[in-house]
């Protein structure tokens, strides 16, 4: 039986805000860092594309171990998982000095994400009156924190592993609120084969992880690259991150209205159009060498994930929430993955083409948003 909770939701809201956006901080370091850790361990872009590749990779393992395991330990011994993870990962990151224990310390991250996320969006699931948008938002809000502070440490020669180090006491204060924090744990009884298998079978289910593989594809991979476009069109690499962060300005400001515009609009009619215009954009961004145009392309994507996830959440049951949304974080692992790679190694041939991969992304998104609409049932 779900524990549903009545009391309390105040601090649970909270606790998954301050959550999301500390997570948020430590996984978008990344990719402003790209160019960096590509000079200090001298490699090439194509050979850097391991870094975030693996770190996907954690995401992807983890997301699908936790999406049949949450329903057994219940979310607060999920985020004990977590952080452990998370634990190792920074503390690997602030003391590796070579290309393999970078990869590591980016798998133990990405793994870590994957535990809280998926517990963290699971809880919220559960209580009264989720607000997807403003809670995403604060995603959005780490995005915007994390390439200023890598833009910082490279103006002022400060090393990346501080900035990971710093993270990692940051996180030891979260955890200690974790044991303490008075909160209501959500668990109900284990899905059975049977049970799996016609949830996945859903329309609802199959077409939103779809969805979800591609956007997260394009967004990641678009994020993880988009330095190094910027840079070739002649940007300094402290000005590249700044691009970034201003990116996530645009996209969390999105990300906080539309839990205001779908009251109004539909949220199969904000990704369509969302996503549609997105790939546009970037299109243009990349004819134009005009960097701006990525501010635009911020607020239009800033919206997609909440919006198919809100709809996905609201219209299966709650026992249901925890499969979708462990199975959601392993297709982000899976669509960050191969966008990444294979962006990665395109820049062989060129930069801005790499950047075909989040156009088409975006498009199918659209594609397939439109047939669900047309009225393919749950």
């Amino acid at each position: 039986m779900i524990k549903y909770f009545k009391r309390g939701d105040y601090v649970a809201k909270l606790f998954v805000i301050i959550n999301i956006f500390i997570v948020s901080i430590i996984v978008n370091t990344l990719a402003p860092l790209m160019p960096l850790l590509q000079k200090e361990l001298n490699i090439s872009i194509s050979k850097s594309s391991s870094i975030p590749v693996f770190a996907v990779l954690g995401t992807t393992i983890f997301s699908i171990i936790l999406s049949f395991l949450i329903s057994r330990i219940g979310i607060k011994k999920s985020n004990y998982f977590g952080y452990l993870f998370l634990f190792v990962g920074l503390l690997m990151f602030s003391l590796s000095k070579s290309l393999i224990g970078i990869i590591l310390a980016s798998f133990f991250i990405g793994a870590s994400s994957s535990f809280l996320f998926t517990s963290l969006t699971t809880l919220l699931a559960h209580l009264e009156n989720p607000h997807y948008g403003i809670t995403h938002a604060f995603f959005g809000i780490g995005g915007i924190v994390a390439p200023l502070l890598v833009s910082f440490s490279i103006k002022y020669n400060f090393s990346y592993r501080f900035l990971y180090f710093s993270y990692f006491l940051l996180t030891v204060f979260i955890f200690i609120w974790n044991v303490f924090i008075k909160m209501p744990d959500a668990k109900y009884e284990v899905m059975n084969f049977s049970k799996i298998k016609s949830t996945i079978l859903k329309p609802i289910f199959f077409l939103s992880i779809i969805s979800f593989l591609l956007y997260s594809g394009s967004e990641i991979g678009l994020i993880t690259w988009v330095s190094n476009l910027f840079i070739y069109f002649g940007s300094s690499p402290d000005v590249a991150a700044l691009s970034i962060s201003s990116f996530w300005i645009f996209y969390t400001i999105s990300r906080f209205l539309s839990d205001f515009v779908v009251k109004f609009i539909s949220e199969k009619k904000i990704v369509i159009f969302c996503t549609l215009f997105s790939s546009m954009f970037i299109f243009i961004m990349l004819i134009t060498k005009n960097s701006l145009i990525f501010l635009i392309i911020g607020f239009l994507m800033g919206a997609v994930f909440p919006m198919i996830q809100r709809y996905a959440n609201m219209k299966l049951n709650k026992d249901e929430v925890g499969l979708l949304n462990g199975i959601t974080f392993a297709s982000t692992g899976v669509g960050g993955m191969i966008f990444s790679y294979f962006m990665g190694l395109l820049s062989k041939v060129s930069i801005p083409l790499m950047f075909i991969f989040p156009i088409l992304g975006l498009l199918f998104v659209a594609f397939i948003q439109f047939i669900e609409k047309r009225g393919v049932k749950s």
